[in-house]
């Protein structure tokens, strides 16, 4: 097993076997948040000859800061890399994993994970990123097992409990999908910052199951906790229409296709709410945003 290093990725450019100069430019640069400035002097550094184990730590810390900033073809490259020089340590495993998962990698992502889980099988972090990998295949029985084992090894997590209504519903389990949900917005609201999502879901849920003032109370709940999360505008925007309160819902559909990840569903049922109002014009409009995005999708 690698060694561990228990430190920030600031702690760690700062520890760098590199020169002196090269170290101080590097925490300067990863100070004002200069990503590329700082991918730039590690690729210099690992260009020349190095020890296998310093030009290792030069790869993963390039990988680490890639994956920071959001390119994930460069964080999994890097990491690759110092993997095939030094062994990588749990810290960069994981990050190699969450960048394959982003890249929808999902088969190396999951050897990653499992290599994480079978040297820790009490981390429930890692069981979780592999169920929720069981999910995006849709082999949601076996989710449920692994997720049902997350929450043994962490009874508070939320996440873990949201992830399984998910997985239950998926499989038709309605009831115990509720109660999953139920369980997760629970936990939710203790934590210090509340995520939007297991709201939403229950929300969703709630909708699909017509009861509708629960629903809206647990989709105003996950826009409070986040007052742009599209999904949750989106089904708002459904539950007030269903209930005959169309201007409120026209609102909600607006908020849900306001953003540049747009629900694309909301256009079509905007759409044919300004139908229903005689309001034609509008109408021909948002489908013709609704086909775009499709196409888009499509694509």
């Amino acid at each position: 097993m690698a060694a561990q290093k228990p430190v920030t990725l600031l702690d760690r450019l700062r520890a760098a076997d590199l020169p002196d100069g090269q170290r101080a430019e590097l925490v300067r640069l990863f100070t004002a948040k200069d990503y590329a400035g700082v991918e730039d002097i590690l690729a210099r550094a690992t260009a020349a000859p190095l020890a296998p184990a310093v030009a290792a730590e030069c790869h993963a810390l390039e990988g680490a800061v890639a994956f920071l900033e959001g390119r994930m073809d460069r964080a999994v490259t890097s990491l690759r890399q110092a993997d095939a020089l030094t062994p990588l340590d749990d810290q960069d495993r994981f990050t190699l994993a969450m960048g394959l998962v982003r890249l929808g990698d999902t088969r190396p992502a999951r050897e990653q994970l499992m290599r994480l889980t079978v040297a820790h099988p009490d981390v429930p972090l890692y069981l979780y990123w592999l169920a929720r990998i069981d999910y995006d295949q849709r082999l949601y029985e076996q989710a449920v097992e692994k997720l049902r084992r997350v929450i043994l090894l962490d009874p508070e997590s939320s996440r873990a409990y949201d992830n399984l209504g998910l997985a239950l519903d998926m499989l038709g389990q309605t009831d115990e999908a509720r109660q999953a949900f139920e369980k997760g917005v629970d936990l939710n609201r203790k934590l210090t910052e509340p995520s939007g999502w297991p709201p939403q879901d229950l929300g969703a849920l709630l909708l699909r199951m017509q009861q509708f003032k629960e629903a809206e109370l647990a989709l105003r709940e996950a826009l409070r906790y986040n007052s742009a999360l599209p999904m949750a505008h989106y089904h708002l925007g459904r539950t007030l229409e269903a209930e005959g309160r169309d201007n409120e819902a026209i609102n909600e559909y607006r908020a849900a296709t306001a953003g540049a990840a747009p629900v694309v569903e909301a256009f079509y049922s905007l759409g044919l709410l300004y139908r229903r109002h005689d309001r034609g014009r509008e109408a021909e409009a948002v489908f013709a945003e609704y086909r775009k995005w499709k196409a888009q999708s499509a694509q």
